[in-house]
């Protein structure tokens, strides 16, 4: 298990830290960390399933990479309020953002907030599907992106950016698998913002 020391003192010598929420086989945080091409940054992956940590830890092996197998709640209470430079979350589960599930989520990216620095961004990349498979109409994604924004404005974000599709270079097998299906799986990227006081 991580604690708050342990975490710190490896994240300490960076100028800023990357955090990747469920970050599978580590494919999407490879590309993030090389599309930055930072060596000041720390890049810090998350994921509970120990056999794709252990695929992630095969292919990410620079030193300013840390992974972590844990769950997300029990890792972010580990870091200090004001930690983290960005958050990343590319399609959470559906306790992590449903609507039907929302009194679940909330509380956790409340959390998120408070571990963000000022400035700091949470991306989430999530999906809508019509819940008997049908294509999803314009008026469905259009209801629920604005109910989505809604959330996060109220949990105290700032919109900086959103987008209906997933940036350029995030990739990974689910991401591909729905882009090939548009009409059925609308996606929307928000790009959250910690406003400064």
């Amino acid at each position: 298990m991580c604690s708050q020391d342990s975490i710190v003192s490896t994240t300490s010598k960076f100028h800023k830290v990357v955090v990747e929420l469920g970050i599978g086989d580590g494919q999407l945080l490879e590309k993030v960390a090389r599309n930055q091409k930072s060596t000041n940054t720390c890049y810090v992956g998350i994921e509970i399933d120990a056999k794709q940590i252990q695929v992630a830890s095969d292919k990410l092996r620079e030193n300013n990479v840390y992974l972590i197998n844990e769950s997300f709640e029990k890792v972010l209470s580990c870091f200090p309020d004001n930690y983290a430079d960005e958050f990343i979350f590319v399609l959470p589960p559906p306790n992590y953002i449903d609507r039907a599930k929302e009194s679940l989520w909330i509380p956790f990216y409340q959390d998120i907030y408070k571990k963000l620095k000022e400035k700091g961004t949470l991306t989430i990349v999530t999906e809508i599907t019509n819940d008997l498979l049908e294509p999803v109409t314009d008026d469905e994604f259009r209801t629920w992106k604005n109910w989505l924004i809604c959330r996060f404005v109220n949990l105290g974000f700032m919109i900086k950016e959103s987008f209906d599709d997933s940036p350029v270079y995030y990739r990974s097998h689910y991401l591909e698998q729905f882009r090939g299906d548009r009409s059925r799986i609308k996606i929307i990227t928000l790009i959250l913002i910690k406003p400064s006081f």
